[in-house]
């Protein structure tokens, strides 16, 4: 494709153009040069633009960028009263005109050369394709220990508190492609840098590949990963969390358990008090108090909490049941695997330990259940899949 200039408005109007790509850039005098020259050969047989966002950059990065639309299909824009890449990015999208839209890092540690086979793979079917650092051929040069740490650590993080990410290698790589549809009627308000997250919570993805690719560390300028911005990286994962639905459906789960712990207790002391079955029937005033109050829990689980998990009729209504029983029994196993040795061995206050025994036996009867009492179909194939 021959150059074209993106400061005349007529071309995307003449032109229809197939990918918007989107670089935010703050202080990358040194890098944008290369950057929109080898973006322009790798995407040569294509139809594309440039958005360059800037957050009004000192060192002059939005002047020469201008100087370069001349030549090349490139956007610039320049904010002066906003900071941040990832807002860069969806004033970046409001700008574009392609049907699939991308990111891409003004730094170089994304290489532009890859671009070609992210949009090969949307074109295969893919709704969003990530050039992945974790997948296998995928690779990281120049990182420190500490930054790998951080990186998994980040991810581990995601992996738990959104289940829109589960099954994905690299949810938060900087440099992806997606079609329009995915955010159509989305609205997107991310914090600091991760604006896949944004896209993959927010937006509605069914199909995700991801293309191996090496990351490179940066040649020129300075790292943007500070200690505010992986803040910022907590306070976007804790929004995106609740959005999610799993820290509402955690919640529900608690307030099914608290329930289920009045019924427990106040059904035992009806079968003893009331009933009569004391001592030495009390062990089967318990078992059946107990199981009452799963029962009661299952219900109210599968009626409230996981409501929009629910699938089937009276025979998966009961496999469900069966199974969570098999899980609150996994339950009391843990509570004493967990109390015994806190109190007998390590000498812990009994109430101290049983509260942590309480809080092990929580976490695994929610995500017990959750991925395999109420297991979805997508869940299930994605199981397969050893995702």
């Amino acid at each position: 494709m021959a150059p074209q200039s993106a400061s005349d408005p007529s071309v995307n109007s003449r032109q229809a153009v197939e990918l918007s790509l989107i670089s935010p850039t703050f202080n990358e005098k040194g890098n944008i040069t290369p950057l929109v020259e080898r973006v322009h050969k790798a995407l040569s047989k294509y139809s594309y633009e440039l958005i360059v966002v800037d957050d009004n950059s000192p060192d002059g990065t939005a002047e020469l960028a201008k100087s370069l639309s001349s030549k090349y299909p490139l956007k610039v824009i320049v904010r002066t009263s906003e900071r941040g890449l990832a807002s860069a990015v969806v004033a970046g999208l409001d700008q574009a005109t392609g049907e699939v839209l991308g990111v891409i890092d003004a730094d170089l540690q994304h290489p532009p050369e890859e671009i070609p086979a992210l949009l090969e793979a949307i074109r295969g079917g893919a709704d969003v394709a990530i050039a992945s650092r974790y997948v296998e051929g995928g690779n990281i040069e120049g990182w420190s220990t500490k930054r790998a740490i951080i990186s998994k650590g980040a991810k581990l993080l995601a992996t738990i508190l959104l289940p829109s990410t589960r099954g994905i290698k690299d949810p938060l790589a900087g440099f992806f492609l997606f079609k329009r549809k995915v955010i159509d009627g989305a609205v997107l308000t991310p914090i600091g840098y991760k604006i896949l997250l944004e896209v993959l919570v927010r937006g509605n993805a069914s199909q995700i590949a991801e293309v191996p690719y090496t990351f490179k560390e940066r040649e020129r300028g300075k790292s943007n990963l500070t200690i505010r911005e992986q803040l910022n990286f907590l306070r976007h994962l804790s929004r995106l969390a609740w959005f999610d639905g799993d820290v509402k459906r955690f919640l529900k789960f608690c307030v099914v358990g608290t329930t289920g712990f009045g019924i427990n207790l106040g059904g035992f002391w009806l079968l003893t008090r009331i009933a009569g079955l004391r001592d030495p029937y009390d062990l089967v005033a318990l078992l059946i108090a107990l199981e009452v109050s799963i029962l009661s829990n299952f219900a109210l689980n599968d009626l409230w909490t996981f409501r929009d998990k629910r699938a089937g009729g009276l025979k998966a209504l009961a496999v469900r049941a069966a199974k969570f029983n098999m899980v609150s029994a996994g339950a009391v196993a843990i509570y004493y695997a967990v109390y015994t040795p806190l109190t007998r061995l390590l000498g812990v206050y009994d109430l101290l330990a049983l509260f942590f025994a309480i809080l092990v036996g929580l976490v695994w009867n929610f995500v017990m259940n959750f991925l395999w009492t109420w297991k979805t179909e997508s869940q299930r194939q994605r199981l397969e899949r050893g995702e």
